[in-house]
């Protein structure tokens, strides 16, 4: 009956130590601060590599939008340049004044710079010069010579572009 009894007080005394309150937040404090001293240093693993995720992303997209004004620029131009646009037997043929292409450069570099804007780009362009691509030829190529520059915060990207276009002169 007396071991019985000390088995009881000893089972009591444990049972009595895990109902103690006390220790029962010491026990959910330390599980607490496990977890988030875990938590913390996996987070700040992935923002040590953040940085360098987001400047690999920044550049690559500058050279898509960089790639995307490159050989949409001449088409845009030339649409600007034209006064009239046929299609004859499935082509397209611009009509215009070639000494226009100042004001239809100007137009052009406008509607991108606008459109750039929007994406935190900024966009530059100069026309260095043009010329008649086929001396004594009647197919009124034309090539434009153009430095396009594009940047965001901390990239710069800028080419020196030549562009063929046609510009046919109005016949009235």
């Amino acid at each position: 009956m007396k071991n019985k009894k000390m088995k009881t007080r000893k089972n009591n005394k444990l049972t009595n130590l895990y109902k103690d309150r006390h220790s029962q937040m010491i026990v959910i404090m330390g599980i607490i601060l496990a977890i988030s001293v875990f938590a913390i240093s996996s987070l700040s693993a992935d923002i040590s590599n953040l940085d360098i995720i987001i400047t690999t992303e920044r550049s690559s997209v500058l050279n898509s939008e960089f790639t995307g004004i490159k050989e949409t620029f001449a088409t845009s131009l030339n649409y600007n340049l034209a006064e009239k646009i046929t299609i004859e037997n499935g082509e397209m043929n611009f009509y215009g004044n070639i000494s226009n292409i100042t004001k239809a450069f100007n137009q052009t570099i406008d509607e991108f710079v606008n459109l750039e804007l929007k994406y935190d780009m900024i966009l530059e362009a100069n026309l260095n010069k043009y010329w008649y691509a086929k001396p004594g030829s009647t197919d009124y190529v034309y090539h434009v010579n153009v430095t396009i520059s594009l940047e965001n915060q901390d990239t710069r990207i800028s080419e020196d572009v030549i562009y063929s276009i046609v510009c046919r002169p109005i016949i009235t």
